[in-house]
């Protein structure tokens, strides 16, 4: 659909519009009781102009040329900036032969925002009738979860008619060293419709609701198709340590000569990538929707066109009660102390949306708008492989806030951290703040962005308890231990038993009324060696309780979690693991979250 119904600038800006070409198309998912559909800004229908050199302002608002990271690509692609292109109301991604080589040019764009669950995307496309593949997908910035909405092969070459009415939706989960990839291989994996029909013949809408971590559903043509739900299927080999698809990941469109085809000769001819009835890949329109709570989005039902407030900019970007402000968006940045050896840049270094190169004392000044006043959570999203002291100051409104970060693993492997405290406004607004690191390890974190949640003024009304055999799935991290001939949490009346370690389960948790909420695990064991209980909400690690011997398997102790949980309404996924050393874990009888004072 060419229709240039909205200006350039509500276009750049992401803010409400006129119309947009999904108008009229609902969302197929359901987002939950009580929740609406909220548009994302970095939907876009390309309803402007960005040639193939230079591009244009209303591109590069949302998008960046190439990959998220200076890879050009698998097996003989090699991603080339000039090969993306928006004219005629569609994102087109060519293919051309890299002169006098084997190698084949191909377009590739990427999100300078990250996105995470619960998400809905959805892209209104035709693939390119090439033996390559056309791609929508999400990458998170290490390259260890990804998610594929679209993966196909259209071509209409004979002997490729079994890909050519299929589309692949499927996932990924790595471990980067040494290498390992896991991606299911069942049969739903690889989609026809029983129509016989050739994906590239028309425009097709292709989306994947990322309700959470462990949960993907997969909707053509507004029809639900496939739904892979749970850790045996998202994650049986425990790559991501039981977190699922957590990761904060960047969206990505394009086309990819891959090597698993190309080393079997499946790889475009001279002739085809030199027909412009072929080698394109057209985007009509790409989508992003949040569920957030009636009331708090655009009332659109989920096939308007306005939504959020605002895009990538200096105040960031608010989607429902979260303001985000990307910590590559700081206006000054600069060192308190001495510099450190190796570390060139004095202060926070800007890498797209992010930054590195951050060691103790950098610093960076930021402004956030605020949309209300009241009291915000702050959680900090970093990444470091550090084993040293890390930290984070936050200078807010007159208030100083310190909070403790972790290793992560690597330096880009990002989790999230919160402070203890909150901080309070007094209306709606634009405030100032500054970010520095504390820790007194030399080489600090790398940085994702801040968030500021917006809390209830109203206390929880009651406490939230769970039987621990009430479980909706379990399972086990590791190797079994010897004896133990149950995998993951053995019902035991309303306790559980035979609980060894890497064992976890999974549950539903209810919250009516948001706030900040104590956790204490009722448990038992006569076991005196590293005995632990890990807590997880929504894929989220909130914090491992330690459990000390109780004289036997049935003298049940209430044991605390370190710190209280800030809990939004709604409906999560509680997850309790057995993470210490000793074989021999605990029995459990309940949880029980509690109104913190």
């Amino acid at each position: 659909m060419n229709r240039l119904t909205i200006t350039l600038l509500a276009s750049m800006l992401g803010g409400t519009a006129t119309a947009a070409d999904w108008d009229g198309i609902p969302v197929p998912a359901d987002p939950g009781a009580g929740k609406v559909w909220e548009l994302h800004p970095l939907s876009d229908d390309f309803n402007y102009e960005a040639p193939a050199a230079g591009k244009s302002a209303a591109f590069y608002e949302r998008w960046k040329e190439g990959f998220i990271n200076p890879w050009t690509g698998p097996g003989l692609t090699e991603w080339h900036p000039e090969y993306s292109l928006v004219s005629n109301g569609r994102l087109q991604i060519k293919s051309g032969r890299k002169p006098g080589t084997n190698q084949v040019y191909l377009g590739s764009i990427t999100s300078k925002t990250t996105l995470t669950y619960p998400l809905y995307m959805e892209a209104r496309a035709k693939l390119s009738n090439m033996v390559l593949a056309s791609d929508f997908w999400l990458l998170s910035a290490d390259s260890t979860e990804e998610i594929d909405v679209i993966e196909a092969y259209g071509s209409d070459r004979p002997g490729q008619e079994w890909f050519a009415e299929r589309l692949h939706l499927s996932h990924h989960v790595f471990i980067r060293e040494p290498f390992q990839d896991y991606q299911p291989t069942d049969p739903g994996t690889w989609y026809a419709d029983g129509n016989g029909t050739r994906w590239a013949d028309s425009y097709h809408r292709v989306g994947v609701y990322w309700r959470d971590p462990w949960h993907l559903e997969y909707y053509v043509d507004g029809q639900l198709v496939r739904t892979a739900s749970g850790p045996d299927i998202i994650d049986p080999n425990g790559f991501t340590n039981g977190t699922g698809l957590s990761k904060p990941m960047h969206a990505i469109i394009n086309m990819e000569d891959q090597s698993w085809r190309s080393d079997n000769g499946i790889t475009p001819t001279d002739a085809e990538l030199a027909d412009p009835n072929r080698n394109t890949y057209n985007v009509d329109w790409v989508r992003f929707y949040k569920p957030v709570a009636t009331g708090g989005g655009s009332g659109s039902g989920g096939s308007g066109s306005g939504g959020s407030s605002g895009g990538s900019s200096g105040g960031g970007s608010t989607e429902g009660d979260v303001t985000t402000v990307e910590l590559g968006d700081f206006y000054s940045t600069g060192k308190d102390g001495a510099s450190v050896s190796g570390d060139t840049v004095p202060g926070f270094n800007r890498n797209g949306s992010n930054i590195n190169y951050n060691t103790s004392g950098d610093w960076g000044d930021y402004t956030v708008t605020l949309p209300e006043a009241g009291d915000y959570r702050v959680e900090l999203i970093t990444a470091s492989p550090s084993a040293g002291e890390l930290g984070a100051e936050l200078q807010f409104n007159g208030s100083t806030l310190v909070t403790t970060l972790g290793n992560t693993g690597g330096w880009e492997s990002y989790q999230t951290f919160q402070f203890a405290q909150t901080v309070s406004v007094s209306a709606a607004g634009d405030y100032g703040f500054r970010v520095k690191s504390i820790g007194t390890s030399a080489w600090q974190w790398n940085g994702d962005a801040i968030r500021f949640v917006k809390q209830s003024s109203q206390r929880p009304a009651e406490s939230i308890t769970l039987e621990l055999s009430d479980f909706v799935t379990t399972g086990k991290v590791g190797s079994a231990v010897a004896g133990d001939s149950v995998v993951g949490f053995n019902p035991n009346g309303s306790n559980i038993n035979y609980n060894t370690s890497g064992d976890w389960a999974e549950y539903q948790l209810d919250v009516a009324t948001s706030g900040n909420y104590g956790l204490t695990l009722a448990a038992a064991t006569p076991m005196s060696g590293d005995i632990n209980a890990q807590v997880s909400i929504d894929g989220q690690n909130v914090g491992t309780i330690a459990i000390s011997n109780t004289g036997d398997w049935e003298s049940y102790v209430n044991f605390t979690l370190p710190s209280s949980i800030a809990l939004p309404p709604g409906t999560h996924t509680l997850r309790v693991q057995s993470t210490g050393n000793s074989a021999w874990q605990w029995n459990g009888d309940k949880v029980v979250l509690t109104p913190a004072n």
